[in-house]
């Protein structure tokens, strides 16, 4: 979301207008004075009252460009605060999926430009639906703010991009990272959660990493199937889109 450019013009002229009119007005006295007798100050009595006269006019200016300022702040705020709110998952409090998509093909154009590698996780909370019966919307909302905040905590802050793809999925984007490095952050995020649960619900991952010529739905489908495949051997593990499984993997962490 952007400013209404013409909206704010018509906002600075006004601003610009009424100063003028305040100092014009405020002036009356002196200007009135030097047409009509070619002095400004005829007697004190004059000179005081031009004097209170200019002051009260330059408080009014004054106060005139403060409320000005203040308005265009909040404007800015607010508009800040939509723009945020419009990538944020409301529930998690990270990005959501529209951003997540916007991103992702940011990255692929820049990668290709640059010839740089960056992975792609795709997570899937597993049972997840079953807890969520058991135990309700709200204890199933808890597990969905837990994954998001964990995944935050593990990914660099201003550098990778987490967030939530949709019901009990999330998806990573990391930055500058191999498949090697990707799958050790993918476990630092498995074993936090596993542990934080105590055991009782865990997460299937899939990774995948960019290839020249791919294209942001081909990087996504790699890693979604490779989560699958995870969640097809028992899940609580991380698979690669080439079927490598983390080799630090226990099954009993």
């Amino acid at each position: 979301m952007q400013f209404d450019r013409s909206e704010t013009s018509l906002e600075t002229l006004f601003v610009l207008v009424s100063l003028f009119l305040i100092l014009l007005i405020g002036a009356t006295p002196w200007w009135v004075d030097l047409y009509q007798t070619g002095s400004f100050f005829q007697t004190r009595k004059d000179l005081f009252a031009n004097i209170a006269s200019t002051s009260l006019n330059l408080v009014m200016v004054f106060l005139l460009i403060y409320l000005f300022t203040q308005r265009t702040k909040l404007q800015q705020t607010r508009t800040m605060e939509l723009q945020r709110l419009s990538m944020t998952d409301h529930l998690t409090e990270i990005y959501n999926a529209r951003f997540f998509h916007h991103r992702l093909g940011k990255e692929v154009e820049r990668a290709k430009r640059q010839k740089e590698v960056f992975s792609l996780l795709f997570l899937d909370i597993d049972g997840f639906k079953r807890y969520n019966d058991s135990y309700g919307h709200t204890a199933g909302d808890s597990v969905l703010k837990e994954a998001g905040q964990i995944i935050l905590r593990m990914i660099r802050e201003g550098v990778d991009c987490g967030a939530r793809y949709g019901g009990d999925e999330f998806s990573v984007i990391l930055i500058d990272t191999d498949l090697e490095a990707a799958m050790e952050i993918g476990e630092r995020i498995r074993l936090a959660f596993h542990q934080h649960r105590n055991g009782n619900i865990s997460l299937s991952m899939g990774v995948a990493v960019f290839k020249r010529g791919d294209t942001p739905e081909r990087l996504l489908k790699r890693a979604d199937d490779a989560m699958y495949r995870a969640k097809r051997k028992g899940g609580n593990r991380i698979e690669s889109e080439s079927g490598w499984t983390y080799s630090r993997y226990d099954k009993t962490a």
